[in-house]
């Protein structure tokens, strides 16, 4: 990993990706299926993302084709499309 990078940022690169879609984040989920979370989105809702230490990035939460978030209206349809969708059964969620 670079100095300026993190590991999701750099993985989207090598996968020729600029954000993590749902096809994006089939195959991270499959290679890396560890620190998936679901997020308190303000009054619009909860997104779905993957957690990295180095440092917050637009590109570590789930977009559509047009690369706007995501938006789940409560935290169990989040859980469940990560279960269903990504085979993730267990994220952290953070509803602060």
């Amino acid at each position: 990993m670079s100095a300026a990078g993190d590991e999701i940022t750099e993985w989207l690169a090598r996968n020729g990706r600029k954000t993590l879609t749902l096809e994006a984040a089939r195959q991270l989920a499959a290679e890396s299926p560890q620190q998936w979370y679901v997020a308190s989105f303000g009054v619009k809702g909860y997104l779905v993302g993957k957690m990295t230490l180095q440092k917050y990035s637009a590109r570590h939460i789930l977009v559509d084709e047009s690369g706007e978030a995501v938006v789940f209206a409560t935290i169990e349809s989040a859980k469940v499309f990560l279960r269903i969708e990504l085979n993730i059964a267990n994220p952290h969620v953070f509803n602060y």
